[in-house]
């Protein structure tokens, strides 16, 4: 796979104009425009915005149609259901509504679809079992938009549907009660890339204000700050985008996350083995939700609300146990099928391909998108995995950054029996007699829609520091950005003027060095980069992200490589 470093070029007007404006340092300004935020406004707020500066909820196309139905329902006590969706942003979703209702003395039920037996978005058998419960009123959590005919299914069975949703606007809309999604024409609501679980949240955040305006709460009135700790955790998990309400609602949410309040992040941060006190992505992104997701992908996520529910440390704790069980099982599909799948591509040569699509009838329908995932980072090709079952596959799709892969599968649709998704990741059903077709067809769409530029790994780099650069000071600005993540990537530096004085391997995989010139010292570790110990001695440019590291109680700045030249 080819890698390409790529300089940063900032404007040195837009630079110098934030300098100005927000009286901040120079690296600090770049840092900025290198993320095109330029903007004094979203800057500002970038950097310094609270719970005060997010929108009004009634902003959003419908909000406020969508609370009037739902203070109906409480007036006339109908049966609430939460329909949710499977992985952490629908189950986060999920049970915070459940918490929210719970907390203002209402009575609601919920139903999240098995992966393998249901699929994912609403399903008419689903629904009918929900109006023979007696259910007046269905909420959706992350799904739904897409679900024209079981809308109608809803209506003919005297259910009224509120969908919430963030996934792309289809081009027919389910005939609901209310739709409420950040990206639908003609809305207001500025943030147009919130998760499942923001959607929800700000759902809550309309909700408690117009039962305020009548009155409603006596006594005790919801804290909805206390709902951010799985507002961060949903959103962090679905990767959208750390920008305007998603940076606040995350940099908020995972001061309340630290502190563990809820059992059931108490219980799950036990058996993921976080014992330090302060919880960022990282915590986030590879420990507690792969544990929450891994309910979804090998059982039911019904555990996932079961555990964000309950205020019974006990039962929170085997609830934890369980998905950390059913974590390691999915750890030990996913290393077979990534296994299985490199070694096939690897025998066929089928990294030569534009794209890669396999399947097989031994592969969990649960893990191939994080397999596929893996395949995307390593031979850099958009790849679709498809597990086959019986008559019909069941497909997961991630891409490079060049390409659409929404657009892409659009043009694949005759190939389908259904299919979804966003630019970065999709979901398809297909019949097993049309996988080689679909191959062929995808295979030529992407070819069509990528230049080979487009087929070289870039990597973006902020930009070239000295290691007498990289000191306190320097990790203190780099903390005004906090949190990290998707559309907030962690600063990347370049370092050219050094030796290498130290290398070794450690834990097998990976890279420790001392690197120093006559300005610094610092020891720098690469993870899965021991391939390059023998040449230690050749490097000449470095890739790496300062980091503190701490042991035995003693506190020192370390350098994260990502990545070596010779």
């Amino acid at each position: 796979m080819q890698k390409k470093w790529v300089l940063k070029t900032p404007d040195s007007k837009a630079i110098s104009d934030l300098k100005k404006h927000l009286h901040i340092s120079d690296l600090l300004a770049t840092l900025l425009v290198n993320r095109d935020i330029t903007d004094f406004k979203e800057a500002s707020l970038f950097l310094s915005g609270t719970l005060k500066d997010l929108p009004s909820p009634f902003l959003m196309k419908d909000m406020e149609k969508a609370c009037k139905r739902i203070l109906k329902a409480i007036d006339k006590n109908e049966s609430i259901f939460i329909y949710g969706d499977y992985d952490v942003d629908g189950v986060t979703a999920t049970s915070n509504l459940l918490n929210f209702f719970k907390e203002i003395g209402v009575r609601a039920q919920y139903h999240i679809p098995h992966r393998l037996k249901e699929g994912y978005g609403l399903h008419v058998g689903a629904l009918k079992e929900i109006k023979e419960k007696g259910g007046d009123l269905v909420i959706t959590a992350d799904c739904g938009i897409s679900n024209v005919k079981e809308a109608i299914a809803a209506s003919a069975l005297g259910v009224d549907l509120i969908i919430t949703d963030h996934h792309i606007i289809p081009p027919e809309l389910p005939d609901a009660h209310a739709v409420l999604n950040p990206l639908r024409p003609g809305s207001e609501f500025p943030d147009l890339y919130l998760a499942g679980v923001g959607v929800a949240f700000f759902l809550m955040v309309g909700l408690r204000s117009m039962l305020r305006e009548r009155g409603f709460f006596k006594n005790h009135e919801p804290h909805l700050g206390s709902y951010l700790d799985l507002v961060a955790l949903g959103t962090i998990a679905d990767m959208v985008p750390l920008r305007g309400a998603n940076h606040i609602l995350v940099k908020e949410g995972l001061k309340i996350l630290s502190k563990k309040q809820r059992v059931g992040v108490r219980a799950l941060c036990d058996v993921s083995g976080i014992s330090n006190t302060e919880i960022g992505p990282y915590e986030v992104g590879f420990q507690l939700a792969p544990r929450l997701n891994a309910g979804g992908r090998i059982s039911s996520a019904t555990f996932g609300v079961e555990l964000l529910t309950t205020d019974d440390s006990l039962k929170a704790l085997e609830v934890a146990q369980k998905l950390n069980s059913e974590n390691n099982q999915r750890r030990f599909l996913q290393t077979q099928t990534l296994e299985q799948a490199i070694q096939k591509i690897e025998k066929e040569k089928l990294y030569q391909k534009k794209s890669l699509v396999l399947s097989s009838a031994h592969w969990h329908p649960g893990v191939i998108g994080i397999v596929a995932s893996k395949l995307v980072e390593k031979y850099h090709l958009p790849t679709c995995l498809i597990s086959e079952q019986e008559e019909v596959g069941k497909g997961s799709g991630r891409s490079i950054s060049a390409l659409n892969l929404h657009e892409a599968l659009q043009k694949c649709k005759s190939h389908f029996l259904n299919f979804g998704g966003h630019k970065a990741a999709a979901g398809f059903s297909i019949e097993k007699g049309k996988i080689e077709a679909f191959q062929n067809a995808f295979n030529e769409v992407v070819q069509s829609m990528l230049s080979p530029e487009d087929w070289i790994q870039k990597i973006q780099v902020d930009m070239k520091l000295s290691l007498g650069q990289v000191n306190e000071a320097l990790l203190q600005e780099l903390s005004l950005l906090h949190p990290f993540g998707m559309g907030n990537r962690e600063p990347l530096f370049w370092v050219e003027d050094f030796k290498v004085t130290h290398s070794k391997v450690v834990g097998e995989k990976h890279l420790k060095l001392l690197v120093q010139n006559d300005e610094a010292r610092f020891d720098a570790i690469g993870f899965y980069l021991s391939e390059h110990h023998p040449d230690a001695h050749k490097f000449r440019s470095l890739l790496f992200q300062p980091m503190r590291n701490t042991w035995q109680g003693k506190s020192s700045i370390q350098l994260k490589l990502k990545d070596i030249s010779l």
